[in-house]
């Protein structure tokens, strides 16, 4: 196996290699090549001290030095260069309470997660494998480095790495390794809600989605998802239709609440998007969506443009194609057909405050105006013109008052 390196990452193995230390790309980027996916991160563990590496490269930061990682600046790219280390108990079921200076390669591969991350490579030599990684990157497998249970046992997020990567590169996880996920679940109460948030947001973004289901198989749902004792079988026949697409996440979490959480999907996802300490942007569109499947009422043209105004084109596009699926009686409407997507826009009046003012109405009045005028455009857009509201206006003013309103 011949891989071709960037200029820079040869550059700095050469230079280690030729004051007498060695040097390897190890890990995620190996991995990447092996799958025929171009790496986005370098990553090149050595023998040679931090010190060191800090000695031979002029430009260097302190990135991680207790834990033996510098980053080295060569032709301004940021890499970083780790010494080979061997790690002790993990108290906290995270981090290392310390860590040692490894007496071999292999040693230091020996602590890493996953077979198919164990895996380093010199320019010269060639691949370093002596946990099989290239096997199972082959037949697909996802497979711990040792022991199962004692690697999770040290940090609790490879449990929730293992089914991201199933997601991302759709594998298959070994069934010791599974085993070993569902009796330890619990041990993922110790990882940060950050963290379990980026993992879970990960895997809704790769390509095969659907594996966040292992969640579940795997008993990790029950602290992660609590609000949910089990996915909708049709969930994964709509989130087909959203692979690729933009806020794929964000939709894929509003069906899962939305299908999963009756018959208030709306406080459910906010239990779980706040307790996961999500983005108000990120929050914000899910609730649109969630509150758009169950406020649209009957596909007419005039709830698709009150659904526009209200939640957004993007948002009413994609409950228009959701519920086109799981609302099939719909589908044998015309209207639906040839005409529905193109009001999915949203009507803004064309009549300000300062003109209803001119009418002698103010506060609240004016308010209450511009709602009966939307629901005038919601119903015929054709009337969104400032003279026709305003005449509208006038004629809903007359009639009050005549009624004694």
């Amino acid at each position: 196996m011949k891989i071709s390196l960037p200029k820079n990452i040869a550059s700095i193995i050469a230079i280690i290699n030729n004051n007498g230390y060695k040097a390897h790309i190890v890990g995620g980027c190996v991995r990447d090549i092996l799958i025929n996916k171009i790496p986005t991160d370098w990553d090149i563990t050595t023998n040679a001290s931090p010190a060191v590496i800090k000695s031979l490269f002029p430009k260097t930061i302190d990135t991680g030095i207790k834990h033996g990682t510098v980053t080295v600046l060569q032709d301004n790219i940021p890499v970083e260069v780790t010494t080979w280390r061997k790690e002790t108990s993990y108290s906290d079921h995270r981090h290392p309470d310390s860590i040692c200076l490894a007496d071999s390669l292999e040693d230091d591969l020996s602590r890493r997660d996953f077979t198919m991350n164990a895996i380093a490579y010199h320019p010269l030599e060639g691949p370093v494998d002596p946990f099989n990684g290239f096997s199972d990157i082959k037949n697909r497998i996802i497979r711990c480095v040792g022991n199962p249970s004692e690697r999770f046992s040290e940090d609790a997020l490879r449990m929730l790495r293992a089914i991201r990567f199933s997601a991302q590169l759709d594998f298959d996880i070994d069934n010791f390794t599974f085993t070993a996920i569902k009796e330890l679940s619990g041990y993922i109460i110790h990882i940060s809600k950050e963290r379990i948030q980026g993992e879970i947001n990960k895997i809704l973004e790769a390509k095969s989605p659907q594996k966040l289901s292992l969640l579940w198989d795997s008993d990790l749902s029950k602290i992660i998802f609590p609000q949910i004792r089990s996915v909708p079988d049709i969930w994964y026949d709509l989130i087909k239709h959203f692979i690729g697409s933009v806020n794929q996440k964000e939709i894929l979490l509003s069906l899962l609440f939305y299908l999963a959480c009756k018959p208030d999907p709306a406080s459910c996802a906010e239990e779980y998007l706040t307790g996961n300490k999500y983005d108000n942007k990120t929050q914000r569109i899910i609730k649109n969506h969630i509150n758009c499947l169950n406020g649209i009422g009957p596909l007419t043209r005039r709830n698709v443009r009150k659904a526009a105004s209200e939640y957004g084109t993007s948002v009413t596009m994609n409950t228009l194609k959701i519920l086109k699926i799981i609302r099939p009686i719909d589908n044998n409407k015309p209207v639906f057909l040839n005409h529905i997507y193109s009001d999915a826009i949203p009507v803004i009046p064309a009549i300000s405050g300062n003109d209803l003012k001119s009418l002698g109405l103010a506060g609240r009045a004016i308010k209450d105006m511009l709602d009966i005028l939307q629901m005038c455009l919601y119903e015929n857009p054709d009337l969104n013109g400032n003279e026709i509201l305003i005449q509208i206006a006038k004629s809903i003013l007359t009639t009050s008052r005549l009624s004694g309103k």
